[in-house]
């Protein structure tokens, strides 16, 4: 409650308006008045009231905060009813229990992240090793299977940050740059109305890359859908490696090197394939047109008038 400096009507004539509902004497029906700062003329009358369901709004997400006024900046004297001890306690164990909740639950988070990166690095090191020499290894080291497995996804996942398919897509686009001509700009080389398209323009229509996306904050479902995409790639490379591995360079003596070649040819043919989709697309959006809405382009395009 609001008691202390509670305005009554004094006798005066200057006429009072509350700042936060613009009332004045004559148009409420109540007359609690509060002078609870420091301000002077009509701004410094508020009821009682309003101003309780101001701080209400401006206490939500931390009900111990000070509220000052948004004019003078004083902090207002807010004086709640006491309570006993047993109703204290109670507030003392609540706001305790509310501090630990979210450290047990990123505990909890954390731990069940570390179980799966260390069921992942173990089920890699079956593929990889063997059943029986990886057991051997896990039995023979316990630090091995505690911090060494755990980090065989990561180490996967910063592996994609060597992004070289965009490097070779950077690279074939500065190799055919086009110029636009030079009486398609003005006077302070700005584009004119009506220039051809730049190769600035169709630079921006390429996929954002993770690290200018966390910056920009553009998480629509396109860039999701991309961020997975990479997410299983990387954590299928094991598996893939073993697989092309065993295919392709099973006559190699040593297992382990069969899956190195494995590995890079899966990053070969998979990084070759998404630079011709991203060229195809690229050169489609480039040399597309508009046509004329004429009978003859109409009758072309198979449809119908």
């Amino acid at each position: 409650m609001l008691r202390a400096g509670r305005g009554h009507q004094d006798g005066s004539s200057e006429e009072r308006m509350c700042w936060i509902c613009l009332n004045t004497d004559g148009g409420t029906l109540h007359h609690d008045w509060l002078q609870p700062c420091r301000c002077r003329g009509t701004n410094k009358w508020v009821h009682e009231a309003c101003l309780s369901r101001w701080i209400d709004e401006k206490q939500q997400v931390n009900p111990d905060a000070p509220v000052t006024c948004p004019q003078c900046y004083t902090e207002y004297i807010i004086v709640m009813p006491p309570v006993c001890r047993f109703d204290a306690m109670l507030e003392s164990v609540e706001r305790t229990y509310c501090l630990l909740c979210p450290s047990i639950l990123m505990g909890m988070l954390a731990t069940v992240v570390y179980m799966a990166t260390l069921s992942y690095g173990a089920l890699t090191l079956h593929q990889i090793a063997g059943y029986d020499t990886s057991i051997q290894l896990m039995k023979e080291d316990p630090t091995f299977l505690l911090i060494v497995l755990p980090s065989v996804p990561c180490a996967l996942l910063l592996l994609r940050r060597f992004d070289w398919d965009n490097w070779m897509v950077r690279w074939l686009r500065r190799q055919h740059r086009q110029s636009v001509a030079s009486e398609h700009y003005d006077e302070q080389g700005d584009l004119l109305p009506g220039a051809p398209l730049t190769d600035e323009y169709f630079d921006s229509l390429e996929p954002v890359d993770e690290d200018e996306m966390m910056q920009a904050g553009t998480m629509n479902s396109e860039n999701i859908e991309r961020a997975t995409c990479r997410v299983c790639t990387a954590l299928s490379l094991p598996t893939f490696s073993v697989l092309i591995g065993q295919t392709l360079y099973g006559n190699v003596n040593s297992k382990l090197l069969s899956i190195v070649l494995g590995a890079f040819t899966f990053e070969a043919v998979k990084g070759l394939i998404s630079v011709y989709l991203r060229q195809c697309q690229y050169y489609r959006r480039r040399y597309r047109s508009v046509l004329d809405y004429t009978t003859e382009n109409v009758q072309m395009a198979g449809r119908t008038i």
